[in-house]
């Protein structure tokens, strides 16, 4: 049987499987499940925002984050994902714009054009029909 001292509090305790006293683990547990729910209602929240609203220490939030025991949203994150300005879809890196291959093959359809292919090549005859004409003299 190992005792030690309570990191947080000083106590004397059964050391198992916690450096923290069973009291302060309780006290953890419960400030864990606060930040769960401020997290579920609040899901764009930073670091900073959840010590502010819940007076938790940070250190206390970044070993949740790298026990993975919660989710912090990053600004890289944020940045990362770019989403479909017409339905909100996840865009991929491969979609040029601010706008999803579905949502331009709906546009398209709207236009009139029956596929994509045919939008090309009306395209392709347009460019075909240009260039320098000469009127006919009578």
């Amino acid at each position: 049987m190992a005792l030690a001292n309570c990191s947080r509090c000083g106590r004397l305790f059964n050391k198992m499987h916690r450096d923290v006293c069973p009291k302060c683990y309780e006290e953890e547990e419960e400030l864990l499940r606060q930040t769960q729910d401020y997290l579920r209602d609040n899901r764009q929240a930073h670091l900073f925002e959840i010590v502010d609203a819940l007076d938790i220490e940070q250190w206390m939030i970044e070993k949740w984050v790298k026990e993975k025991r919660i989710n912090l949203i990053t600004t890289e994150d944020q940045k990362a994902v770019r989403q479909c300005t017409e339905c909100g879809r996840k865009l991929k890196e491969t979609d040029v714009g601010a706008i999803c291959k579905t949502c331009q093959l709906k546009k398209l359809m709207k236009k009139g054009a029956q596929s994509p292919k045919a939008a090309e090549k009306e395209e392709e005859k347009k460019e075909e029909a240009r260039g320098m004409y000469f009127k006919k003299r009578d």
